[in-house]
């Protein structure tokens, strides 16, 4: 198939595309984030990429040039690889796309990955996505999502995602999962809410909200005790943060009450449920009180 490069032809069992992209689809990098944390987890193995020359400008997405020797160097493209899971513990295998989405010829590059789809015999795909919201660090991350048909859109429900009523512009995820859906594909997507005051940094519990109800919902056992972890660190940190703060503390606590106010009870009932550094304590205040003072800027704030 042109541009897909392919590097192994395992043998899958009913699998499902576990897809995630960087960049408008990826708030708090909880999509990518999450992807990622199932590849090491997994230990999946490499699959196949998508030749980034058609799809890419480069100089909006610039190549990463790396030492790699003592007068060598290696160019990072922007990337799109798919990954491999066989499951020993069930009937259905995995395979993770994660990527950057790209600048060019949207319709190509999703026929490209259906075309991956039906040639792999996959039959389902759930795209991962992270959107920033008035919500609170301290509260359970709600989860919205769609589904296609509905019986998949049922099961969504059960596990408490809400349906997204969305309308307006949208990035490559909205366009692969319109594309699947013309092709007869099972399809589900799955947006973690992460608060707006903390969106420049990876966002470990976001992540673990969409991978608990994405394990549920394709019916893989998937460890998440690392994350579990990396997320209470977060919220430690953040914390840390907030008790030397009372204007971010008025401010969170802002949030908490309109959310008990807006979480249906069914989902308040339900309770609270990485390998990549966390921001630096003073990352995060930087990224929160800027976040206030763009907010004290707005009409309406309430000042504490």
């Amino acid at each position: 198939m042109e541009y897909l490069r392919t590097y192994a032809s395992p043998q899958l069992r009913n699998p499902v595309l576990i897809a995630a992209f960087a960049g408008w689809n990826d708030a708090s990098e909880v999509a990518t984030f999450g992807a990622r944390y199932l590849v090491e987890e997994w230990g999946a193995r490499k699959l196949a990429d998508i030749d980034p020359e058609e799809f890419f400008v480069f100089t909006e997405a610039r190549p990463y040039v790396r030492i790699a020797g003592r007068f060598q160097r290696r160019i990072d493209w922007p990337a799109n690889e798919f990954y491999f899971y066989t499951n020993p513990d069930g009937p259905r295998d995995a395979v993770i796309l994660i990527g950057t989405e790209p600048h060019l010829k949207w319709r190509t590059f999703t026929d490209l990955v259906t075309g991956f789809c039906r040639e792999r015999r996959i039959t389902t795909v759930v795209t991962l996505g992270g959107l920033t919201a008035d919500v609170p660090h301290t509260m359970p991350v709600r989860v919205s999502g769609t589904a296609s048909p509905s019986g998949l859109a049922r099961r969504l429900r059960r596990l408490g995602v809400e349906a997204t009523r969305y309308e307006g512009p949208t990035g490559i995820v909205g366009v692969l999962n319109v594309a699947c859906a013309r092709r007869r594909l099972a399809t589900a997507s799955l947006w973690a809410m992460v608060p707006e005051y903390l969106s420049a940094s990876p966002n470990p519990q976001g992540s673990l909200a969409i991978l608990e109800r994405l394990s549920a919902l394709i019916d893989i056992d998937i460890d998440l005790t690392e994350l579990r972890l990396l997320g209470e660190q977060f919220e430690r940190q953040v914390g840390e943060i907030l008790a030397d703060n009372p204007d971010l503390q008025a401010y969170v606590q802002e949030l908490e009450e309109q959310e008990e106010e807006e979480r249906p009870q069914a989902e308040r009932a339900r309770g609270e449920r990485e390998q990549e550094p966390l921001p630096s304590g003073e990352e995060l205040i930087r990224e929160l009180e800027e976040y206030l003072r763009r907010r004290r800027g707005q009409a309406g704030y309430r000042e504490p």
